[in-house]
């Protein structure tokens, strides 16, 4: 019995899995400034990175290739960082990683 139950749970599912802060800072951050509407400036964008105009913000992001992590600074403003810093500061405006993390997961089509 102990086993059935092991193997119903052993995929992951909105209510067993916790995505960790590494993958999500590994999550393209691209395809998910597009999703909130943000509009990509080609002739700005290079293969450095891309800039984004986005709820009054220009945001160029950058990936590294050696971590696989996306980072942004905002060309209008005067905060950076990673996509959880983005999500903190910008989409539910606070400091709390947990929140950020049910985000993420509550939102994964958006990525």
């Amino acid at each position: 019995m102990k086993n059935n139950k092991r193997e119903e749970n052993f995929f992951p599912t909105k209510s067993n899995y916790s995505i960790s802060l590494d993958e999500i800072k590994r999550l393209n951050f691209w395809n998910y400034i597009e999703a909130l509407g943000g509009e990509l400036q080609k002739k700005k964008s290079s293969k450095y990175g891309k800039l984004y105009k986005w709820n009054g913000n220009k945001l160029w992001i950058r990936t590294d290739y050696k971590t696989g992590y996306f980072f942004y600074v905002n060309l209008s403003g005067n905060d950076k960082g990673t996509l959880i810093d983005f999500i903190q500061e910008h989409i539910i405006k606070e400091q709390n990683l947990g929140k950020v993390r049910k985000y993420v997961t509550d939102n994964t089509h958006l990525f």
